[in-house]
């Protein structure tokens, strides 16, 4: 970092926020707010316009990652031609406490970002390519519509545990396609009994693609059910409505995870490494289609890592240290400072990797023979950290060697790593 060109703080806000331009003597040049607009995002470029020829040299700008407020600035100043370097606000609001009296405004949090970067401490935090931030936006919106799917369908399965008992033991998944389309026209049992079994067949049958037998079975089995329900279950005027408002936000919100879908399936096309990088990640076991796509997305640019523990601790799965003086914390915990999504990514394939399936061996059972061995001496939960991590390093080797998973046991990477000598 060159001490002799000046550098812009920002202080990034929702709405508004605060720039500071120091000279290259550290000296304060410029104050200017900057209101997220067109009209105010032009007047700070004329600004640094102006520095750039009083200093002969282009402005540093300097700003904090403030969830996703920052990203217009950073594209904004970046296309008109200035180097844009984004810092982690635990980086940016440590500097901001180091006075010991206390000033919090923004004027002096913009001055301290800049001061960030003549210190030379500051670390970049990633901002992917416009490819890999859609990606990323899309992800995290199925991600999000995914856990409003299970909230309404648990919030439907306590409706009909009320109103319809036992519904569940006719659909286990009160808001599969085929249990949908008998709620929208059968909220309650009262209604349910007043349709023939010819129409509620042929309700079943177009939801359900499974066949005639299929649906003459479930109709058999509903209609016993929805007797025994005029006596057990509690009867409301508002019973049905509340079903059927239920039913409709679990359409609409399915309906916006295909949509999704189809967007990511329209991005992913356009790309050509982001289809080899997922086809890579999906040939280790337990990492599906969905997983290998948000992994990438939540990864971004992956020339920024040039060790596994840097991946590892990108994604908040390194250790936190405690110690001062005589003491130290044997009770270490993950720092938890990267994305939670991936975190859960990585748990979901750590679990699939060594969960047999319908009787069958694990999908990876180097890592599953590992997962025995230490579950001996450590709690399962801590176990299940270790293979995260442990899937860390192998998605960090596909990735840097761009070459599909292989399978090895541990005596063969010692051999190849030459800490076991060939016989």
């Amino acid at each position: 970092m060159k001490q002799t060109v000046p550098v812009v703080g920002v202080d990034v806000s929702k709405r508004i926020s605060d720039m500071c331009v120091l000279a290259p003597n550290n000296e304060i040049m410029a104050r200017l707010k900057i209101y997220h607009d067109l009209t105010s995002m032009e007047r700070s470029v004329a600004e640094l316009r102006r520095v750039e020829n009083e200093c002969g040299v282009a402005p540093v700008i300097v700003m904090e990652s403030t969830s996703h407020y920052h990203l217009i600035l950073f594209q904004f100043f970046c296309e008109a031609g200035y180097e844009v370097i984004v810092v982690n606000p635990i980086q940016s609001g440590a500097l901001k406490n180091i006075n010991v009296r206390k000033v919090k405004n923004d004027k002096v949090d913009a001055y301290k970002i800049a001061m960030l970067y003549r210190l030379k401490v500051l670390r970049k935090s990633q901002v992917p390519v416009d490819s890999l931030r859609g990606l990323r936006l899309l992800c995290r919106q199925r991600a999000e519509l995914m856990n409003d799917v299970t909230s309404y369908k648990n919030r439907l399965a306590a409706y009909l545990d009320q109103i319809f008992p036992s519904y569940d033991k006719v659909f286990s998944d009160v808001g599969g396609a085929a249990s949908r389309a008998v709620l929208r026209e059968c909220p309650t049992p009262q209604i349910l009994l007043l349709k023939s079994e010819n129409e509620l067949l042929r309700i079943i049958c177009i939801a359900g693609y499974k066949g005639h037998t299929f649906g003459v079975k479930k109709v058999e089995k509903l209609r016993h059910v929805a007797e025994d329900a005029l006596r057990l279950g509690l009867y409301a005027p508002g019973n049905a409505a509340v079903v059927i408002s239920a039913v409709a936000m679990l359409d609409a919100l399915l309906n916006g995870i295909w949509e999704i879908e189809q967007a990511i399936k329209a991005l992913i096309i356009q790309e050509l490494f982001i289809q080899k990088n997922i086809a890579l990640l999906q040939t280790i076991p337990g990492i599906g289609p969905h997983s290998s796509i948000a992994l990438l997305a939540e990864i971004g640019d992956f020339t920024l890592f040039q060790k596994p523990k840097q991946l590892v601790a990108y994604f908040g799965l390194d250790p936190s240290q405690r110690q001062s003086g005589m003491f130290t914390d044997s009770k270490m915990k993950l720092s938890k400072r990267g994305s939670s999504y991936v975190r859960a990514l990585l748990h979901l394939a750590a679990v699939s990797s060594v969960a047999p399936h319908q009787n069958q061996s694990p999908a990876n059972p180097v890592l599953f023979a590992y997962y025995q061995e230490k579950c001996k001496t450590k709690p399962p939960r801590i176990v299940m950290c270790a293979l995260m991590h442990k899937l860390c390093n192998i998605i960090f080797a596909v990735l840097r060697d761009q070459k599909p998973f292989e399978w090895r046991q541990p005596e063969q990477h010692a051999t190849r790593l030459g800490l076991v000598s060939v016989a």
